[in-house]
């Protein structure tokens, strides 16, 4: 300490500060760190909610996916200490510096990133938060409040973006809707805004149906509305996509990790869904010399031999890695116009509406997996997967597309606890093999906090810590 003292003196004070380097990050720095972090959130979330979803399983035995205990502390120090930390400082900057097209964007991602955090965990930190050493143990807001916190920030970002004039806007530093280099608009931002709104009302489904579904409508109006306005990032030889680096690239070298679970290949390759195989799964998953596409069994860890290769449109390395999409808003129409008009977890039948989205949603992602046009239609004409006709239509058939259709996306872990892990909505579905039996037969139902939170902020986690089978405010 006295070395440390007396250094500090000898170079005087401040003066080893460079006076030539800015105090804070430029916007236009801050932006792409931002939206970069939160794609690779989605990442660290989804690597453990996957499982629980049974989009993916253990290739070991009584892991994260046979419900044991699990608190994701790198997607909650992703999430806080890097993404929403920067995303206060550029919000506050931007509306400083008289920028409406960045503070807005801001907001947006505060939105999404929330989102991602209070799924998992439940309460979680935001209006106290970020206060640095004046508050190191920031009081939790309830999930109820999140939600409502959630749609404040993405009214605020619709106005922010709809201002005729920014000083600073982004250009070659939004990473997603303009890497091209020309001047940004905030049209597709807006876009995104809405698309997440549509997502959080849906959300409400157990609460209160019929104004989800209203709610959700009512922004789908304005929302993405075509995959050219899928809001994902592209990575490259230099910038890998995550899923890359930590999972179908060190399988090449047998440092296995996670696969596909047979939940959903089983959906894909005729064992559910008898006669139909699902001309995306070359795309999801890689056959690995088999005769047959078969996935991992969640709990055992193995029973499976297809794998999540670089090959794959998910987990090659410069893969898109999608965070909300065209697809999803096309499932959400479908399933808040079949709720809206009366529909069950057991009716068939719904409007010509909510049939129309439904079969655009399957031809969207397809498309977008690179599925061809003539496989496609054969898909779609295939009465024992997919809805001939609006009569037919059910809960289950549009949840099921829905389930592929956001493959690796932390989002559907939302969807599955919002039906309860239905098998009459998602065929198959089951309590994974070595099951933690201290969940008392339940499925899991959030995350527990991280132990890191839990030692620095005791006081006011402590009471708000649960077990991970009890459900959400939402559920």
């Amino acid at each position: 300490m006295i070395l440390l003292a007396s250094c500090s003196d000898y170079v005087g004070g401040d003066s080893n500060v460079d006076p030539n380097r800015t105090k804070n990050m430029t916007l236009e720095g801050l932006f792409p760190s931002v939206i970069e972090s939160t794609a690779t959130n989605h990442y660290f979330v989804e690597f453990y909610t996957g499982q629980f979803s049974q989009h993916l399983a253990s290739y070991f035995v009584a892991g994260s996916d046979s419900y044991f205990e699990t608190r994701i502390p790198s997607g909650w120090t992703s999430i806080y200490l890097t993404t929403l930390t920067n995303l206060d400082q550029l919000v506050k900057q931007a509306k400083e510096q008289n920028s409406p097209y960045y503070e807005g964007a801001g907001k947006i991602l505060q939105a999404l990133n929330l989102g991602m955090a209070t799924d998992c965990w439940g309460d979680v930190p935001f209006s106290d938060a970020f206060q640095g050493s004046a508050n190191l143990t920031p009081s939790y807001d309830s999930q109820e409040q999140i939600y409502i916190t959630i749609g404040s920030l993405l009214d605020e970002a619709i106005l922010l973006l709809q201002q005729p004039t920014s000083l600073f806007k982004p250009g070659v530093d939004d990473l997603v809707y303009n890497y091209n280099g020309t001047t940004t608009s905030p049209a597709k931002w807006i876009k995104l805004a809405y698309s997440l709104k549509a997502r959080y009302a849906i959300h409400y489904t157990k609460i209160n149906p019929a104004k989800a579904s209203a709610d959700a409508l009512a922004a789908l109006t304005n929302a993405i509305s075509s995959n050219t306005e899928d809001f994902q990032l592209l990575y490259n030889s230099v910038n890998r996509n995550p899923w890359f680096n930590n999972v179908s690239s060190p399988i090449i070298t047998s440092n296995f990790t996670v696969g596909p679970s047979s939940q959903i290949v089983n959906l894909m390759n005729g064992n559910q869904y008898p006669g139909v195989i699902d001309p995306r799964l070359p795309k999801l998953f890689d056959i690995n010399g088999s005769a047959t596409y078969s996935g991992l069994v969640n709990g055992t860890g193995g029973g499976g031999s297809s794998r999540t290769s670089v090959n794959t449109f998910y987990m090659a390395q410069a893969a898109p890695l999608p965070m909300v999409t065209f697809a999803e808003m096309k499932f959400i129409e479908a399933e808040a116009r079949f709720l809206a008009n009366g529909g069950t977890t057991t009716s068939t039948g719904s409007t010509q509406a909510a049939y129309d989205a439904y079969i655009v949603g399957i031809t969207a992602h397809m498309q977008k997996v690179g599925v061809a046009t003539a496989d496609i239609d054969t898909y779609k004409a295939n009465t024992n997967a997919v809805a001939p006709n609006a009569a037919s239509l059910t809960l289950q058939l549009i949840m099921k597309e829905k389930y592929i259709a956001m493959f690796l996306n932390p989002e559907n872990w939302t969807d599955v606890r919002r039906y309860d892990y239905s098998n009459t909505i998602y065929k198959g579905m089951q309590l994974p093999a070595n099951y933690n039996s201290a969940l008392g037969g339940d499925f899991i139902r959030r995350v527990l906090y991280p132990l890191d939170e839990i030692n620095r902020n005791t006081e006011e986690v402590s009471p708000k810590v649960k077990n991970m089978q009890d459900k959400m405010w939402w559920n």
